[in-house]
């Protein structure tokens, strides 16, 4: 009889060892991957926020670009304030004179037929429909030419 007692404890032994994983060890498992998939998930996290940001700055300076490049031709002392759209952009400048403009005729200066002031112009740049994005400033030169029936080649006002 002791011959079948020692049998059925080492066949209790294979059974509850056949088993598997204990309830308190999966949940030590879960735990374990769960304290390791934290980082990771912050990482990601942090990785979309970057990636929010970069792709907002390109945007940005896009249309930053596209604003110069269409104020490229303002002239202020003609267009001193203004605005325009180019796309889904809404352009406004608003111009204030640093130099005021020459005025009379200066003989001796390289462009003697043109009055010319120096211009500092403020540009705000907003998305149709979501109200002002960003600002910058601008220097820019405006001219006029002196018109007059004395100087040949000159229109008159």
């Amino acid at each position: 009889m002791s011959g079948s007692g020692t049998l059925s404890k080492v066949a209790r032994r294979a059974r509850s060892a056949a088993r598997g994983f204990t309830l308190i060890e999966a949940i030590v498992a879960v735990a374990i991957v769960g304290i390791a998939l934290v980082p990771l998930i912050t990482f990601i996290g942090q990785m979309a926020t970057a990636l929010t940001r970069a792709g907002d700055s390109n945007a940005r300076n896009i249309a930053q670009q596209a604003t110069i490049e269409l104020l490229e031709t303002l002239n202020p002392m003609e267009d001193p304030i203004g605005e325009d759209q180019v796309g889904d952009l809404i352009i406004r400048w608003d111009s204030q004179g640093i130099v005021p403009p020459n005025p009379n005729l200066r003989v001796s200066a390289g462009l003697a037929g043109f009055s010319m002031g120096f211009y500092n112009v403020a540009v705000t740049v907003e998305r149709a429909g979501r109200g002002p994005w960003f600002s910058f400033d601008m220097r820019k030169v405006g001219f006029k030419p002196f018109g007059s029936s004395n100087l040949p080649g000159l229109p008159s006002k």
